[in-house]
């Protein structure tokens, strides 16, 4: 175990852009390490921390906190804390000398790792160093790529989710409503906003609320998806961990957290430690339930989640109906946003009534009617200057009016009409004879849902639909893909049971009493066109967290309570990306419960035809007529509860068109950005090199790669492995590096410069010495052989927060040297691809007898590499400040401006992107170098 004192300098070894660390406290188990240039502490375990002892050596260069220089003479050790005698050069020529204890260090570092390497002929094989330069040149790159965290999703190239995450995600902070109509992807974007947050650091603990029912579906959601290993914290799980340690703030414990909106209502001491924890993001689903109204304030659901997000910076409240119930609870959402722009609702709704002008005058500038002379007086008034009927002024006006106007900076809504490309769906009623034993009297679960109860299976001999079931997927359904969903696990494996033995039909299941795993190769099955299962049967968790675009015909085996859980199921399959109408069968038994239900959802709600945004609300209005309805047949009075709820139905929806906002609409998707945006990432897929990295990577480590006929690859650990560090677990994995692939094949990890495993890949070279020395022969009848020729690259570092990303802003983050023995700089006139397929591998032994001749000349040489280097940091410091002081200034100005017409732009957002933008300029004023690679080639004839 390394031993820890108080005052030591330490290093990280995987976030060396910390900068040098100083132990500020040690105890049984733990040492924390406080790093100054970056104002932040980490806490590790001392039995593994990642820290490297940093001591200097004789001769070796330091600087102290206020930037000076200076060179150690001797160095004692008192106490666990080295004291050095340094000693410095003044302007004058005079010596100065200076007693340092470490504590007294500057944070800044530079480290000579390379060369020393290379000197004591640790050299590494030139497949190696070749991987190291191609993993820092790709880093470098995703350091500047705008599309920094949407790069690693697996998720299709849908043009609003990818806008809505990348006008959300690259704020800081941010606070907004995201309100697609149910089925385009609310959740995914929620999922891309939180993994570009986090992969920019602008957040690094994240709280996700949600109802019971769907704390799973967010865990699979965000692990498949976007690689983010969520937490759910329920009581057990919080019990059980106090009960360990009763001082313990379980929310303390994890970065990722999703937990239930019941439990914190029900349990305040949970509350009150949730709160105490401090998350950087809060994620709200299903924020319609959050109701409140002026006279008697809000639920016990509004008042819970109001008060975490008075102390959370950036929220993120999802909801399918933003006005459906009322525009005092729309106007409370947005008032949990932003309480200082929303604090009045007369004056909100004022506000509403001006913007009604907004958006016709918006909507006829979105079509392709000519602009009157009214119109144009109406421009005129809302932007303060006239236009020409031109495309290219009436585009401008359209920007002008979404920044100025209405809530477009935290509202975004878009809608089946406004996206299109939904086929639409079909709903097939299938109207079956009940048996004689069946229950039409007694509880609604024992008319409703009889199988439930006998778990031995007894109810398959009587139940018709069993019988409908083998016959419609032998004849009916032969050659398509069925998804089929019941209410239980239980009913899926007997239903499963029955087909697999007795009607000899390819099935898979899908339901809670499997494990992850299981699912997946489940799901997996079901995809494969030729020789995959004909039937995926779920239980209720099959419409949660899992899409099957490529079926088109959904069994609804028996149908939910609940007119949300009922849309979910049907959701699985009419998605974006859906090419086929959906065929919705629903079998049910006459003259029971069963059928009454179907009447309910199918007349009165209408909801197997289209997305009924008013169901939920219809039926929670009607529920006790309902209700008694289902329990029994109470003749033609349940028709005249269907009119009436149809008549409403009607009323609701024609008023939800009416009141259709094509501004806000055009907002949540501005066409042509999303488009860029899609183009971009379908650009970066096509041309990604990072296929062959990964398989030189594993050919060069001895881990096993073997490429798949389907598009995957196997890759597994093996005995002769010879890197140490990277997250490969024992069984390895199924991979693909093809996003189509990867939509289809869930149980294939989707490799990107984003995942987990390839990161670890970068980070292991990254902060360990794997690939940075090398001695290579060139062939070359240009060069006199034996001559030597120095190659080393250096990175631009620079000690600041990563909220920052001030490396973005550098233009050449990688700076390589080329020197010929003699001193001559090759740099420009040799570049690293023309020499590279001119190197041939040396054998170790030679390596080492090529350093030890040529030692001096390789340190005089490294010496003139770094003043060479050097010389290109003012440069690129200058450029570097104009391009982070542009980046920042532009949004900052834009902002400003519009915060005259708009009263959403918030002055606590303009503050924090100034203070951001002075922050990283004062960094930038400390670029410095790392040396990363050397690598000695020496001439010889081809």
């Amino acid at each position: 175990m390394q031993q820890f004192a108080i005052g030591q300098r330490w290093l990280s070894d995987t976030e060396t852009e910390l900068g040098l660390g100083i132990v500020i406290d040690v105890d049984e188990r733990s040492v924390s390490i406080l790093f100054p240039k970056s104002d932040e502490t980490r806490v590790y375990a001392k039995n593994n921390a990642p820290l490297s002892r940093i001591v200097f050596n004789v001769n070796d260069e330091l600087q102290d906190q206020e930037g000076s220089t200076w060179k150690v003479e001797s160095f004692e050790e008192r106490f666990g804390v080295i004291r050095y005698h340094a000693v410095r050069t003044l302007d004058n020529g005079e010596l100065e000398r200076k007693t340092l204890n470490e504590t007294r260090i500057g944070a800044q570092i530079q480290l000579s790792k390379p060369l020393d390497r290379l000197l004591a002929s640790q050299v590494d094989i030139k497949a190696w160093y070749d991987l190291r330069i191609e993993a820092l040149q790709m880093q470098a790159n995703m350091h500047t790529n705008p599309l920094r965290g949407l790069l690693g999703a697996r998720v299709g190239l849908i043009p609003h989710q990818l806008y809505i995450a990348h006008e959300v995600g690259k704020r800081f902070a941010p606070r907004v409503l995201l309100a697609d109509e149910v089925g385009l992807g609310k959740t995914i974007e929620a999922g891309l906003i939180i993994h570009q947050q986090l992969k920019t650091s602008r957040a690094e603990r994240v709280l996700i609320l949600v109802p019971d029912s769907l704390q799973y579906q967010w865990m699979i959601e965000m692990r498949r998806r976007f690689n983010l290993n969520f937490s759910i914290f329920d009581l057990t799980r919080t019990a059980a961990m106090r009960e360990n340690d009763p001082d313990l703030n379980p929310f303390q414990t994890e970065q990722y957290i999703i937990a239930s909106i019941d439990l914190m209502i029900d349990h305040d001491d949970l509350r009150e430690q949730a709160l105490a924890a401090g998350f950087d993001l809060l994620v709200v689903d299903e924020a319609h339930h959050l109701m409140w109204n002026e006279e008697e304030g809000g639920n016990d659901r509004y008042d819970l989640i109001e008060e975490f997000a008075e102390q959370t910076a950036g929220v993120l409240l999802l909801t399918a109906t933003p006005e459906q119930l009322g525009v005092e609870s729309h106007f409370a959402r947005l008032r949990l946003l932003d309480p200082q722009r929303f604090s009045n609702l007369d004056t909100f709704l004022d506000e509403e009534d001006k913007y009604k002008e907004t958006a016709k005058i918006a909507e006829v500038l979105l079509s392709d009617a000519q602009l009157n002379e009214q119109h144009l007086v109406v421009l005129d008034h809302l932007l303060g200057h006239r236009i020409q009927d031109v495309p290219e002024q009436r585009y401008q006006a359209i920007q002008e009016l979404l920044d100025r106007h209405g809530t477009g900076r935290i509202l975004f809504r878009n809608t089946r009409e406004a996206i299109q490309g939904f086929p639409g769906r079909d709903c097939q009623p299938v109207a079956l004879a009940a048996p004689e034993n069946w229950s039409k009297n007694g509880k609604l679960r024992e008319q409703m849902w009889p199988e439930e109860a006998q778990i031995d299976g007894s109810w398959m001999q009587t139940d018709p639909r069993v019988t409908w079931l083998m016959e419609t997927l032998r004849k009916a359904l032969k050659h398509k893909k069925v998804l089929l969903i019941a209410r239980s696990g239980p009913v899926v494996e007997a239903l499963e049971n029955v087909l697999r033995l007795h009607a000899g039909i390819r099935t898979a299941m899908f339901h809670e009493g499997m494990s992850l795993l299981e699912r997946d190769q489940a799901a997996a099955y079901f995809a494969e066109d030729v020789n995959g299962a004909q039937i995926l049967l779920c239980s209720e968790i099959g419409s949660e967290g899992r899409n099957f675009q490529f079926a088109s015909d959904l069994i609804l085996f028996d149908l939910p309570s609940n007119p949300d859980v009922l849309e979910q199921r049907i959701g699985r399959l009419d998605r974006i990306g859906q090419e086929n109408r959906i065929q919705i069968h629903v079998p049910y038994l006459l003259g029971t419960a069963q059928e009454r239900m179907f009447r309910w959802y199918n007349e009165a709600l209408n909801i197997f035809n289209q997305i009924s945004p008013t169901a939920q609300t219809l039926q929670e209005n009607f529920i006790a007529e309902l209700k008694g309805h289902l329990l029994a047949d109470l003749g033609s009075s349940f028709d005249e509860l269907l009119q009436a709820v149809t008549v409403q139905r009607q009323a609701l929806e024609k008023e939800l068109q009416e009141g259709r906002d094509r501004l806000l609409e055009y907002n949540s998707c501005r066409p042509v950005v999303a488009q860029n945006i899609v183009n971009a990432l379908d650009n970066y897929d096509d041309n990604s090199t990072l296929p062959m990295f990964i398989k030189q990577f594993m050919s060069s480590t001895n881990i096993d790669f073997d490429e798949q006929s389907n598009g995957t690859v196997i890759i597994k650990p093996t005995d002769q492995m010879q890197v140490q560090g990277i997250s490969l677990d024992e069984d390895g994995m199924t991979a693909t590096f093809y996003r189509d692939q990867a939509q289809i094949r869930e149980d294939a990890n989707y490799l990107t410069l984003e995942h987990p495993f390839v990161e670890s890949i970068m980070e292991m070279i990254r902060t360990q010495s794997f690939g940075s020395t090398n001695v290579a022969l060139l062939k070359s009848n240009a060069i006199k052989p034996g001559t030597v020729l120095i190659e080393i690259w250096f990175k631009i570092d620079v000690v600041a927060p990563k909220a920052l990303n001030v490396l973005a802003s550098v233009p050449s983050q990688l700076i390589r040297v080329l020197l010929s023995e003699n001193g001559q700089d090759l740099s420009q006139k040799i570049d690293a691809h023309i020499l590279k397929p001119h190197l041939k591998h040396l054998d170790g032994n030679s390596c080492r007898q090529i350093v030890k001749a040529r030692r001096e000349v390789i340190e005089a040489r490294y010496t003139q590499a770094l003043d060479i280097a050097k010389v290109h940091l003012p440069k690129l410091q200058e450029q570097a400040k104009i391009n982070y002081s542009k980046q920042w200034q532009y949004e900052i100005d834009r902002l400003v401006y519009l915060k005259q017409f708009n009263p959403s732009i918030r002055q606590d957002e303009i503050d924090r992107l100034q203070k951001l933008q002075k922050e990283g300029l004062e960094r930038l004023d400390h670029l410095s170098l790392t040396p990363e690679a050397i690598q000695i080639l020496v001439a010889v004839k081809p």
